[in-house]
């Protein structure tokens, strides 16, 4: 459980004084609040011993594993799929602009830019986060947590679950996906520049829906450079 709470810890510490340029000022700030009421009750839970710790996969150095897990979850819900409009600026391509995110959903290819990322002080983790490219008020939320594996050098190949996936909405406050427990998302750091912040990955997994149902997100890439 300690690991869920570093996690948790580590989105707080990160988003904290971080300005998202969305239309809505009120609703960010609304939503940064309820981040931080959500991480002050889990710190209160992991004190009075929350259970259902999950175990961190990460190595450095040698191929990349194959993370595709496409084993459905026992709980998984099937729903009618949520329908997102066809974006003719996304484009499925290996070749990522810098500071962008991608990812599949059903037949549906999101898109998004990255307005800000940031490294904790302590080098364990990351987060990053922008909106996408056809709808200012919807975007992506990412946080992650790599043990052991800091950043304070040059790095390639490290998997965790140790991650917090979010893609969310700001017209009905509500997200579309979003991580409710660690374990069941993937993201593989390929590689880190250390001398320039240049970073780039992939991640899939299973997370919640809106809907009720528990869908499949894959083929997710980035490309960053941190601040």
């Amino acid at each position: 459980m300690f690991n869920t709470f570093k996690v948790r810890l580590l989105s707080a510490e990160i988003k904290t004084g971080a300005c998202l340029r969305y239309k809505v000022q009120k609703i960010i700030m609304f939503r940064q609040l309820l981040y931080i009421g959500c991480l002050v009750f889990l710190l209160c839970i992991q004190f009075i011993g929350f259970t259902g710790c999950v175990k961190e996969y990460s190595y450095e150095g040698g191929p990349a594993q194959d993370t595709a897990h496409d084993s459905i979850p026992l709980d998984t819900v099937f729903n009618q799929p949520i329908v997102f409009p066809v974006c003719l600026e996304c484009k499925d391509s290996d070749a990522l602009l810098p500071s962008i995110w991608d990812f599949k959903y059903d037949t549906s290819f999101l898109c998004g830019n990255i307005t800000r990322a940031i490294i904790a002080h302590d080098r364990s983790g990351f987060t990053f986060f922008g909106p996408s490219v056809c709808s200012s008020d919807t975007g992506l939320v990412m946080t992650v947590y790599l043990g052991s594996d800091l950043l304070d050098r040059d790095k390639s190949n490290i998997i965790t679950s140790q991650v917090i996936f979010e893609y969310y909405d700001n017209v009905t406050l509500t997200d579309i996906f979003s991580t409710q427990q660690l374990g069941s998302f993937y993201l593989t750091l390929e590689s880190y520049e250390y001398a320039t912040g240049l970073a780039k990955g992939s991640f899939n997994g299973y997370v919640p829906a809106k809907n009720g149902e528990v869908v499949q997100i894959k083929n997710g890439k980035f490309q960053v450079k941190f601040e």
